[in-house]
């Protein structure tokens, strides 16, 4: 089970969620399955978007976007870097 299933059945806070799985992704550069992380993190905070796009707006509506952009940028960085197979 992924990270994400894990947090969510243990009744964890969305807004916990997501910025849990984003700060792995941003921290754990120096391992495999930081592409997979990244992933993690990005469907998290898709899934935590979505929920907040009924809502007024907010500044966790913000740390979501910085979030989705810098997971951008390191993914273009652990692409770049990642050996070829």
């Amino acid at each position: 089970m992924s990270q994400i299933g894990c947090r969510l059945s243990a009744g964890a806070n969305p807004s916990r969620v997501w910025h849990e799985l984003y700060q792995s992704a941003m921290l754990g550069l120096e391992d495999d399955k930081v592409l997979q992380r990244i992933s993690e993190a990005r469907h998290a905070i898709l899934d935590r978007a979505e929920d907040l796009l009924t809502g007024s707006p907010s500044d966790e509506r913000a740390a979501l976007n910085d979030a989705l952009q810098a997971l951008r940028v390191l993914e273009r960085v652990a692409v770049k870097e990642k050996p070829a197979a």
